[in-house]
């Protein structure tokens, strides 16, 4: 199972979504497609995999993430969450983009929506506990400025992460800043 994994990360990586298919997958992965078959009945049930793990990975270092910088100011729980989430495009980035391609093709798997409640359920709490008055409004906003971003940086070329990170980390703070908040000053300290 694990070989027929690789075999498809490595199309993915090197020839993206288009490429893969299950008589190329077997052969890379040097087994019979029968024995494909017996692990994964399609190539979409391959691909519905890999988009689980790499799902799964992001949400658990998003989640980590906001919950380790619930109780540090915003000027310094921003940069940490947003590095979280864009690790998987800056260290795999025509995989990451492959992957996603995928899953906008397949059915929802339950165990991702699961992480990705955990993150936004994470995202609200540090929201939260900096006074905002809907830190669900602000967390849905930011994942979708901080997709937006990332996306269009990749559409472009190889970005610069570096860059791409300030960025979403200048658009989520001054978003923030003109949130309304609850009995407290709207300072992001």
């Amino acid at each position: 199972m694990e070989a027929i994994l690789e075999a498809t990360t490595r199309i993915l990586r090197q020839d993206g979504l288009a490429a893969v298919n299950t008589n190329r997958v077997a052969e890379l992965a040097g087994v019979s497609v029968g024995s494909l078959y017996q692990y994964f009945p399609s190539r979409e049930a391959i691909l519905a995999e890999l988009v689980r793990r790499l799902r799964l990975s992001m949400s658990g270092r998003l989640a980590a993430a906001s919950r380790a910088m619930q109780t540090r100011p915003l000027t310094e729980a921003i940069p940490v969450m947003m590095a979280a989430a864009v690790h998987a495009y800056e260290t795999e980035p025509r995989l990451t983009a492959a992957l996603e391609e995928a899953e906008a093709r397949l059915p929802r798997d339950p165990d991702v929506m699961a992480g990705r409640r955990a993150v936004k359920e994470a995202m609200i709490a540090c929201l939260g506990r900096h006074g905002f008055t809907d830190p669900g409004e602000a967390a849905m906003d930011i994942v979708a400025m901080t997709r937006g971003i990332v996306m269009a940086s990749i559409a472009g070329g190889p970005p610069d992460f570096a860059s791409v990170r300030r960025r979403i980390e200048r658009a989520a703070l001054g978003y923030l800043e003109g949130c309304p908040r609850v009995g407290q000053s709207p300072s992001l300290a």
